[in-house]
């Protein structure tokens, strides 16, 4: 595959990343932490928690409401089962 980007944008790009985005390694903190640290309470988010929870050390986040609304997790889910094809139950 051949590369297109400008050498501005690849510098650009290398700038921003390190103040927008993180690693995958630092992305897959929260979950680790969730899966393995006995401390976390349930129906929280936990995440980045510097420039809007997009990057910095792992911690309690704000959660907005309606990710809290169980009649829409479950439309959500019957929705996606349809689309997919795919279906689940314990």
């Amino acid at each position: 595959m051949k590369d297109t980007a400008s050498t501005f944008n690849k510098i650009v790009w290398s700038i921003l990343s390190r103040i927008i985005a993180q690693s995958a390694e630092k992305g897959s903190w929260p979950e680790v932490m969730c899966a393995t640290e006995e401390k976390v309470e349930p129906y929280k988010l936990y995440g980045p928690t510097k420039r809007s929870e997009m990057v910095g050390p792992v911690g309690e986040c704000p959660l907005h409401e309606c990710a809290l609304n169980q009649e829409a997790a479950a439309t959500l889910w019957t929705l996606s089962e349809q689309k997919t094809s795919r279906y689940w139950s314990p």
